[in-house]
């Protein structure tokens, strides 16, 4: 009896215990999961997605939005708006792909006075595998992800009552509050970056040419042995082609660019992985069908302007430099 009562105490305490962790894991919300059921630029958090959403609502007059994953974090903001005199945000995050894409322009165009929309293109993001849970996961995001998605299932709500009792949620929280500063939103990835110096002869990016190659060989097989290989979502082709198509029908002028990789990356993918590169080139066929609906297409799958492969241009095989996105975008995107 004594040992039946000891394993009652030790259940309770358990349970207790849990419940104190999921309590706490609740009212700190680090990633805005349960408790963010609007859109507050105030709101302290760790979730990227939503400071997104927090920097759109904070600039409301922006006319300009530059939409990307981490490979569009490296287009200053300021460069485009020194240039055009227009208010420029860059909604890039790393991770982001269609779905996540098309959330914040829905949001740009509810909550700014939106005329240009500067859309780097990923072959990947068009991969279904891809989509990224933070979405679904964020109350004040999840409703534009669609009506699919809006509800959750018995599953997800599961799924989102353990995340409460996580070690990984509980981590969140504790670096949260160690780390209280306050948000401060600027215009988007690549505000703070010196412009003028990325155009300069003076500027030699972050790598070494040996570094660079590293970088590139880590990239390439990372990519080619799981990012790539899955087939694209024909649904969100034509989600693609009918959003940019409606964005020009409204008279917001849309330039989209198929982005790069890196010199010695596309050479071994050709030869390597041949099917993959052919899935590149009919994704870039179907994209330049969007010509004639009063869109740009800026294609520069076959490499940057000048392109010679140097840690001036790339990072690594997949991300330009600010130099290298600066050189795709001249003349189209900026007025010289």
């Amino acid at each position: 009896m004594n040992a039946i009562k000891a394993l009652g105490i030790l259940t309770g305490s358990i349970l207790v215990f849990m419940a104190a962790i999921a309590g706490f894991n609740f009212v700190v919300d680090s990633q805005c999961y349960y408790r963010c059921e609007t859109i507050d630029p105030q709101r302290r958090t760790l979730n990227s997605y939503y400071r997104v959403a927090q920097r759109i609502h904070a600039f409301p007059e922006t006319e300009v939005v530059i939409l990307g994953s981490s490979r569009g974090e490296t287009t200053p903001p300021l460069w485009i708006e020194s240039a055009t005199g227009m208010k420029t945000l860059n909604l890039s995050a790393a991770g982001s792909e269609l779905s996540s894409k098309l959330t914040f322009l829905k949001i740009a165009q509810e909550n700014t006075k939106l005329r240009k929309v500067i859309w780097f293109a990923d072959y990947f993001e068009l991969i279904s595998e891809t989509t990224d849970a933070k979405l679904k996961n964020t109350p004040a995001l999840r409703r534009y992800v669609g009506e699919e998605s809006s509800a959750l299932s018995f599953r997800q709500w599961l799924r989102e009552l353990q995340s409460l009792i996580d070690h990984n949620t509980l981590e969140a929280s504790l670096y949260f509050l160690n780390n209280a500063e306050e948000t401060q939103l600027n215009q988007g990835a690549g505000s703070t970056i010196d412009y003028k110096l990325c155009e300069s002869s003076e500027f030699k990016g972050k790598e070494t040419p040996e570094s660079l190659a590293k970088e590139v060989e880590l990239l390439y097989q990372n990519y080619a042995a799981r990012v790539l290989p899955p087939s694209q979502s024909l649904k969100a082709q034509e989600q693609f082609i009918q959003e940019m198509s409606t964005l020009a029908a409204k008279g917001i002028e849309v330039i989209v660019v198929i982005t790069p990789y890196h010199p010695t990356f596309l050479k071994r993918l050709k030869a390597e992985h041949a099917d993959i590169y052919q899935r590149h080139l009919d994704w870039i066929s179907k994209i330049e069908t969007l010509s004639s609906r009063g869109v740009r297409v800026l294609n520069y799958f076959a490499g940057l302007p000048g392109d010679d492969g140097s840690p001036a241009l790339w990072d690594d095989g997949v991300h330009f430099t600010c130099r290298g996105s600066m050189a795709m975008l001249k003349g189209y995107a900026v007025p010289f």
